[in-house]
This record gives structure tokens, C-alpha cells and sequence, in this order.
């Protein structure tokens, strides 16, 4: 099939959009790739502890990272409409609904640190777990104004700046790691604190490059002379960021949730267990953060054809992002069909770890193209602002079908670990038909006032 002048335009600029956002997510999951690498050397019971560390802290705040989601598609909207002025104002509320956030999940954080022994898992995960979620917790914040900082720019169409200082804050926090783990330049060796530590001053210098890049920019400085201009000035965007942005972060909440309970629940396994699990859908994070990034760009165009009232542009670029999406996923799939026995040893030395999880990245090379599209298609959908009924497919999905099938399928009918990833399955490719059908569902039923 050749495809139309059009569609190869939206191809170019989906990709323009993309590979920013791609590179800059790669670089906030590498950190969590490089902790786990790096920290590696001290055992794989830290490769275990880590893992559940993280997925507890991430499972959390990506609840508050989604609400500020609403904010690129609302900034594309402004621009949609010839109205660029409103992103300052969408600016100016995201980083106070920012802030709350800041104080809201800093205090259920502290408080999940505080118990996770009600999660039963070894004493190992539980003491070190604690360690880092204590320390990492003060950090909590320049994650949620760096998201803000970031969805302003990538909103406006600028993806290249976040993915700039995401990666300058990569070899950072890497150079950091290397101190603060193993106790160089006569430092004490501080482990998995010292990874929490590497993480928070990582964060922080970010946060604080992409504030004052936006505060000098010009673009910038002219749309803030527009919009105090304007009588609409004074209105607040905090309510339009939160009716987007709490169901986007209920969405992103029962997903990463459930694959978090996934890991939980192979902590009851074993430990080689969940260090397996954990390296496993580690890389398959690193390849999803394709897909999201795609998915981001498909907000971005969607939301600009959206406030331009342009149908036929928001079909156009809504098939361009699935279709790339689809393509995609196919050749993630096929590299680990081919290289799940290697991929595992860039973590550890541990045989039976390796085993375990490179017969894990077997399912995890199915489920790639169902993880994709449905990622995608989520993002089509928050670019025409439906995201309630996205929420409602992913807690289906996730939590009435994914979770029950991975505790089915391992603990009543003893497949072990592969009933976690086969639940995985069951459960991405749900949610992917619901979100295909809902895009194209929305899309038909799209009427615009003249």
C-alpha cells in the first residue's frame, strides 16, 4: 500500500514530535535501569529490593504525574486555536496544582515507607525498600514541576528541550550513582541510599534547568506580554487541568498499579523470582517508553486539530500514530524473540536469575504489541479530552480481568511466574481493543459547532 502525500507529512511530524519525547522517557526509565545495573553488583537481593522500591514509588505518583498529562493537550489546544497566550495561564496553574500535589503524595509516600511490611515480602525488600523510599521521597516534588515544566514545552510543539536535560540528568545521575553506591572520592559506601540520594540532586538540577530555560525564553516571554493583555488572564486552569487530568491519572494509576501488584506477587514466589520479574519488565519498560512517546506526539497533533475544529486532522493523525504504534511494536517483538537469553546478563551473574528471566521475556515479546496500542490509542483519546471513559476501560482491564487472571493462573493453577506474564497478556490486549474501539467510537460521533 503507498500512502498519501498526507499521511507521510503526519508520519514526518509525528516522528519530529516523537523522538524527543521517546529519548527524554528513555532517559527518565534508564535511570531506573542504571539504579538496578548498578546497584546490581552488591547482590541480586538488591536487584529484588530495588525493583519493589521503585514500583511502589512509581506506582504511586504516576496518579499525580497523569493529571498533569491534561496539560500538552490543553497548551495544543490554545496554539489550535490562534490563541497561544492561554499555555501561560494552563503554566502558571499546572505548577500550582503541582505543588499540591507535591504535599498530597509526599505525605502517602511517607506513610507507605512507614508499612511495608503489611506487603509480606522478604525482610531484605522491606528494610532496604524503606531505606530508599525515605530518602527518595524528598525528591518527590521536582517530579511533578519537571512534568509540568515539560508538558508546557511539548504542548507548545518543543519536545527537544526535555529531552535534552532528562538526558543531561541521565549521565548524571549514573556519574552519581557510581559515587554514592560503592563510596568513591573517600565517601562511604552508601548502597541503595546512595541511589536515592543520586536520584533526588538528579531531579533537582532538572527541575531547575527547564524553570529557568522556560523563564528566558523568548517565545515564552512574548506569549506572557499577550496574555496579561487579555481580560481572560485572571482565569484559572487548575479546573480544566484537573477534569483531564484525574481521570488520565486514574488511567496511568490502575495500569502501573496492577503490573506493580504483578510484582508483588512474585515476590511471594521467590526471590530469584522478582529479581527475574524485575529485570524482565524492566526492559520491557524501556521498549513501552516508544510507544508512549508516540503516544504523546498523537496528544500533541489531535489536540492542535482539536482546538482548530479539524475532524478529517484528528482522524489523520490519530491512524498515522496507531499505525507507527503497530509497526513498532513488531520489531520490539521480534528482538526479543531473538535476544531474550543475552539481555538478562546485562544485570546479573545469577544463573538462575538469568533463566528465569530471559524465558520471561518470551511473553514479553508478545505482549508488546498490545501494550503498545493501547498506550496509543489513550493518547488519541486525551487529545480530544475524553479520558473518562479510558479510565473505565483500564480499571476493566487491569483490575477485574489482568489481576485476577496473574493470581489464577500462579497460585491456583501453580504456573509460577508465567501466569503473571500471561495475565499481562490477557489483560494488555483487552484494553487495547476497548481503547481501538473507544478512539474510533469518539471519532465518528465528533461534531463540532460552527
Amino acid at each position: 500500500m503507498i500512502l498519501s502525500e498526507t499521511y507521510r507529512q503526519k508520519i514526518k511530524e509525528a516522528l519530529t514530535l516523537a523522538l524527543p519525547i521517546i529519548a527524554g522517557q528513555l532517559g527518565q526509565v534508564l535511570m531506573g535501569f542504571f539504579d538496578t545495573v548498578q546497584i546490581g553488583g552488591l547482590g541480586h537481593e538488591y536487584i529484588a529490593a530495588s525493583g519493589f522500591a521503585n514500583g511502589i514509588y512509581w506506582m504511586t505518583i504516576l496518579a499525580g504525574m497523569g493529571i498533569l498529562f491534561a496539560v500538552s493537550p490543553l497548551v495544543s489546544e490554545a496554539f489550535g486555536e490562534n490563541k497561544g497566550y492561554k499555555s501561560i495561564g494552563v503554566l502558571i496553574s499546572s505548577l500550582v496544582v503541582s505543588l499540591v500535589l507535591t504535599v498530597v503524595f509526599m505525605i502517602i509516600i511517607w506513610l507507605m515507607a512507614a508499612n511495608l511490611s503489611v506487603l509480606k515480602h522478604s525482610e531484605t525488600d522491606t528494610v532496604l525498600g524503606g531505606k530508599f523510599l525515605y530518602l527518595v521521597n524528598y525528591s518527590t516534588g521536582f517530579v511533578f514541576f519537571f512534568m509540568a515544566a515539560k508538558q508546557f514545552l511539548d504542548g507548545m510543539g518543543r519536545t527537544k528541550i526535555g529531552m535534552q536535560i532528562t538526558l543531561a540528568g541521565l549521565v548524571l545521575n549514573c556519574f552519581l550513582n557510581w559515587v554514592l553506591i560503592y563510596g568513591r572520592f573517600g565517601l562511604p559506601q552508601m548502597g541503595i541510599e546512595g541511589a536515592a540520594i543520586a536520584n533526588g540532586i538528579s531531579r533537582a538540577l532538572m527541575t531547575i534547568a527547564i524553570l529557568i530555560y522556560i523563564w528566558r525564553d523568548e517565545q515564552v516571554r512574548e506569549l506572557r506580554k499577550e496574555f496579561v493583555k487579555h481580560i481572560d488572564a485572571s482565569l484559572s486552569y487548575v479546573k480544566p487541568i484537573l477534569l483531564i487530568g484525574i481521570p488520565a491519572g486514574l488511567q496511568f494509576f490502575w495500569e502501573v498499579a496492577a503490573f506493580n501488584a504483578g510484582q508483588i506477587m512474585s515476590g511471594w514466589i521467590s526471590t530469584s523470582a522478582e529479581a527475574a520479574h524485575m529485570i524482565a519488565i524492566g526492559l520491557a519498560s524501556i521498549t513501552f517508553m516508544v510507544a508512549t512517546g508516540i503516544s504523546a506526539s498523537g496528544t500533541i497533533m489531535i489536540g492542535y486539530s482539536f482546538g482548530a475544529k479539524d475532524k478529517e486532522g484528528i482522524r489523520i493523525a490519530g491512524n498515522t500514530v496507531i499505525l507507527l504504534t503497530l509497526l513498532i511494536e513488531i520489531v520490539f517483538a521480534v528482538f526479543f524473540f531473538s535476544c531474550h537469553a543475552l539481555l538478562p546478563e546485562l544485570y546479573t551473574d545469577h544463573a538462575e536469575v538469568i533463566s528465569i528471566a530471559s524465558y520471561m521475556l518470551l511473553f514479553a515479546a508478545v505482549f508488546q504489541i498490545s501494550d503498545g496500542l493501547q498506550a496509543t490509542a489513550a493518547g488519541a483519546l486525551r487529545g480530544m479530552q475524553d479520558v473518562t471513559y479510558p479510565a473505565v476501560i483500564a480499571f476493566i482491564s487491569y483490575w477485574l480481568i489482568m489481576i485476577p487472571a496473574c493470581y489464577l493462573l500462579t497460585f491456583t493453577f501453580h504456573f509460577g511466574l508465567k501466569g503473571i506474564w500471561v495475565g499481562f497478556i490477557i489483560g494488555l490486549t483487552v484494553a487495547a481493543v476497548l481503547q481501538l474501539v473507544r478512539f474510533k467510537y469518539v471519532l465518528k460521533k465528533l461534531q463540532f459547532e460552527e
